[in-house]
């Protein structure tokens, strides 16, 4: 079922023969695809048409080429024939049509060559569009014979235009010549950039059932076979999914919606029952016996029914359940202000409305049995619900016909409250909001909140990724949180310093290379809890099963992967001198390095590498002799220290 993306791997330029060679990353046994670097392109490569033909000065700048980066580029320079001298405005568009980056250019009359500079991660659907209303630069347009795509050596293709229908290949806007070099080299699994993830088995949503767009997703383990069952929400019903290999997905059933298709799908497990709603009018709540389809082959798609309907509500946006209490609590419904509305599942076959709460609107909620360190509440159902614009209310349900709101917590900077999950110690609650990229320009944030007095709750610090993706769902095992955090894809956070309100980045897998844009596209959700440590990922278009690498996987506890802030003055090569390979020691995390020869001139500069215990250098190819290696954090150049190398053959 394997659907990877094609990739092209790309090595540094340098004036001396020498190659980067490469993470090696623990591996489990089932993995097909490993996190490594990829690098083979070494040389810059020109590529598009050179000359006009026949067309026209353009006055309209709405449309532009696209294009696909094959690896980590830096679009160098193009060449353009202008009818008038001026400023143009040159941008790089995003899949979504966003600008990622814009230059103004100073434009010549005629035939010139303009500098860009414009750095490209690896993807696809790009654009380069001059954005001005009245370009006036040369379109070739019908009657020219154009021969998309238009191959830059192995670093990028021209792929055609943002034009629909049947002249989206007939037109050539603007930019010719196009010369590219290789950008940093990039580290990828199956196609997608990754740091201690690597992909197991990929699938699109045509694959697994169609619809218009995935959304949420789920797990369950046989209790008798210990097979593990992944479900994959759709727009037009839910997939289920045996995952027990995770690089060989078997897709063997299918749940159809109860009404009509709908964006948004949700589904929770209890006593070995799956209990499915969706905002579709007049859904309610399929309830599916999981145990039932473990004898159905899985070579083939089956059909299924719920066991039971409950139709006490129409349309909700999501469902919790309290696996401990037998509660499940489908929230942002018809019913009850769209807040909660309490069902008792002890017996799934037979749901019966036990109470509510109405509130305040709840987007989505995590009900628990509350043992943290508030001895007040120590015992009783406590919810947490995340509430959109109005934030975090935390809820005593203990008594289900007497439901009381305890607290509520607002903060700077409040778009959208969306979804959070508690510390396994119940004593910080990390939570998400979903429109404070949009409205505030922040990057993506997850917020920390002690909780060490539920009725005084407070922020006491965030995360803030290097990347302003939209934030959507989060789940917690043991000291690791697991975000799907839509265009930037899984981003796994370590709790290590969480007293201090700080969370550290310790792993990645980016489902939507290319882009990592704040627009609501790519991973809808995650699963973490599989015993194997295997992860899901849905995605709005695709479903995934990655692995983490041992020490930040599911049940690693303590293991996980510790950062070095900043200081970079204990970090060391070995052996040194070297011959075949130098290993870094003494610092982990994302860092920036440079190489220069005996006589300092710049060999190579790579930023944002992931650095850690198993980075490795490949210097067999290197000329004897003496080498500077600068190491700093990442973004921190005045922070960074050398290291002589010596190299032996």
């Amino acid at each position: 079922m394997r659907n990877f993306l094609s990739s092209s791997l790309t090595r540094p330029r340098a004036s001396v023969a020498m190659a980067l060679l490469l993470c090696n990353i623990a591996v489990s046994s089932l993995a097909q695809t490993p996190c490594e670097w990829s690098n083979t392109s070494t040389e810059p490569a020109s590529g598009g048409p050179v000359t006009t033909q026949v067309g026209q000065y353009h006055n309209n700048g709405t449309y532009y080429l696209t294009f696909d980066a094959l690896s980590n580029i830096v679009l160098e320079s193009v060449r353009v024939f202008a009818n008038g001298a001026g400023n143009r405005s040159i941008a790089l568009i995003d899949p979504a049509g966003n600008i990622i980056e814009a230059l103004q250019v100073a434009v010549p009359d005629g035939e010139s060559v303009i500098s860009l500079g414009f750095e490209v991660a690896q993807g696809t659907g790009y654009g380069l569009r001059c954005i001005n209303e009245n370009p006036q630069l040369w379109r070739d347009g019908l009657g020219s014979t154009l021969t998309f795509p238009y191959a830059i050596g192995d670093l990028a293709n021209i792929t055609g235009t943002s034009v629909e229908g049947e002249n989206a290949l007939n037109y050539y806007y603007f930019f010719y010549d196009w010369t590219v070099s290789p950008g940093a080299p990039t580290m990828v699994s199956g196609g997608y950039p990754c740091w201690n993830v690597e992909l197991m088995d990929v699938a699109p949503i045509a694959e697994l059932g169609g619809g218009d767009n995935g959304n949420d997703c789920w797990g369950w383990v046989d209790p008798n076979s210990g097979r593990e069952i992944a479900i994959y929400c759709r727009s037009n019903g839910s997939a289920i999914i045996d995952v027990t290999d995770a690089t060989q997905m078997k897709y063997f059933a299918n749940i159809p919606t109860a009404t009509n298709a709908s964006l948004w799908r949700d589904a929770k497990v209890y006593n070995n029952h799956l209990f499915i709603v969706s905002e579709a009018g007049g859904h309610g709540m399929q309830v599916v016996d999981l145990q039932a389809l473990m004898t159905l082959p899985t070579d083939q798609v089956t059909v299924v029914e719920p066991v039971a309907h409950y139709t006490g509500f129409g349309n909700a946006h999501n469902i919790a359940i309290n696996e401990e209490t037998g509660y499940a609590y489908p929230i942002g419904s018809n019913t009850f202000n769209g807040g909660l509305h309490i069902v008792d599942i002890s017996n799934p076959a037979s749901p019966v409305l036990a109470g509510s709460f109405d509130g305040y609107y709840s987007h989505d909620v995590q009900s628990v049995v509350y043992q943290g360190p508030d001895a007040t509440y120590a015992g009783r159902e406590m919810v947490f619900c995340f509430n959109g614009g109005n934030g975090l209310a935390i809820v005593d349900a203990e008594d289900k016909q007497d439901v009381n709101l305890v607290s509520t917590l607002t903060y700077a900077q409040l778009g959208y409250t969306h979804q959070g999950w508690l510390s396994e110690d119940h004593r910080y609650c990390f939570l998400n909001d979903e429109l404070d990229e949009l409205n505030f320009g922040n990057y993506t944030r997850t917020y920390v909140v002690d909780i060490q007095d539920l009725d005084a709750p407070q922020v006491v610090g965030f995360f803030e990724a290097p990347v302003p993706a939209i934030d959507h769902n989060l789940y917690v095992v043991q000291d690791k949180i697991y975000e799907a955090n839509y265009n930037s894809g899984l981003r796994i956070l370590n709790q290590t310093n969480v007293s201090e309100g700080v969370l550290d980045l310790v792993g990645y897998f980016d489902t939507n290379p290319g882009t990592d844009a704040a627009a609501f596209d790519g991973a809808w959700s995650t699963y973490p809890y599989f015993p194997s440590g295997n992860v899901a990922i849905s995605t709005m278009s695709h479903f995934f099963m990655v692995k983490p690498d041992a020490s930040i996987a599911p049940g690693g506890g303590g293991n996980a992967v510790k950062p070095v802030k900043a200081d970079v003055s204990k970090w060391e090569l070995a052996p040194n001198p070297a011959q075949d390979r130098v290993r870094f020691s003494g610092y982990a995390g994302p860092g920036d390095l440079e190489i220069r020869d005996a006589a300092g001139r710049l060999m190579a500069r790579y930023t944002g590498l992931p650095l850690g215990p198993d980075f490795s250098l490949d210097v067999s190819a290197w000329a004897d002799g003496m080498y500077f290696i600068r190491l700093a954090p990442a973004g921190g150049s005045d922070q960074g220290s050398v290291r002589k190398l010596f190299v032996t053959h």
